[in-house]
């Protein structure tokens, strides 16, 4: 369970780590850009392939790492904003939530079985969604704030559906090869839109934001790998409700005691049924 466990850590201290940006005035483009360089270079590294590249258009998944890239660097800014404006907990709820887009276009797509079981999981799990981001009166995370809970549930879910289908049908023993054309992909874009973005406010790279982007980068590669890690020791109807289950658990639990993120008992009742929901789920 080692593997797991520090999964479990790393991922949440990624919504730690946004929410701290927020504190140290860290820039987000920035930051997650030299994260993504950082990532790819790991992946580099563990493979050995210093050509990989340059050979990846010869992978019959080339296309879909490509498309996986794009998304990868616009959820996690969606990430980082949420994390500072929605909350950690919120954002971690939204994210982990979003299981139930890929059950339902497994049911879709794959053609998997449908029973009583997953169907409760699916409606508990639409269920907690909605209690969790409940707010009565002016307490808690502002309304003008839910559409990023709501970007980071549908844009994840993409992401994790899109993996889904490129393991399914392209991707068989090179996983990191294929994950780092993806950390590739998004340093790439992330870096165009950086210069853009530079070249218009004058803004050169400061040393905080390097520094930053390296730690969330090796974060951010040891969470992934780890959780692929953790694939090859343990069936993954094991390890996703674990580990989905305590990164809610746990990031719910920081961001109400580190960072006093406000939460009413209708949200706590909400949080707990996501937990019930990720396990109906996963064992449906």
């Amino acid at each position: 369970m080692v593997y797991i466990t520090l999964s479990i850590i790393q991922s949440t201290l990624i919504f730690v780590i946004f929410k701290l940006f927020n504190r140290f005035r860290i820039d987000n483009l920035q930051a997650i850009t030299i994260n993504y360089l950082v990532a790819c270079l790991f992946g580099i590294l563990i493979t050995g392939a210093d050509r990989l590249i340059l050979e990846a258009p010869s992978y019959n998944w080339f296309y879909f790492a490509i498309v996986l890239g794009v998304f990868f660097i616009v959820v996690f800014n969606i990430f980082a904003l949420s994390s500072q404006k929605a909350g950690v907990a919120l954002t971690s709820v939204a994210s982990k939530m979003s299981v139930v887009i890929p059950v339902i276009l497994g049911i879709i797509l794959y053609h998997e079985m449908v029973n009583a079981l997953k169907i409760t999981g699916v409606i508990t799990a639409l269920l907690a969604f909605y209690l969790t981001l409940k707010k009565p009166g002016n307490t808690g995370v502002k309304y003008k704030f839910f559409y990023l809970l709501i970007l980071i549930f549908i844009g994840n879910g993409i992401v994790d559906s899109l993996m889904k289908y490129t393991q399914h049908y392209y991707v068989t023993d090179n996983l990191i090869q294929f994950i780092t054309m993806v950390f590739f992909t998004s340093f790439i874009l992330g870096g165009i839109v950086l210069t853009v973005k530079m070249s218009i406010t004058k803004r050169s790279v400061e040393f905080k934001n390097i520094l930053a982007g390296i730690i969330l980068g090796l974060i951010n590669f040891g969470s992934t790998y780890t959780l692929f890690k953790a694939l090859s020791f343990y069936e993954s109807s094991l390890v996703f409700p674990v580990a989905n289950a305590g990164i809610v658990g746990l990031s719910t639990l920081t961001g109400f005691f580190i960072f006093k993120e406000k939460l009413t008992l209708v949200n706590w009742g909400g949080i707990i049924l996501s937990l019930i929901a990720i396990l109906i789920i996963a064992f449906a």
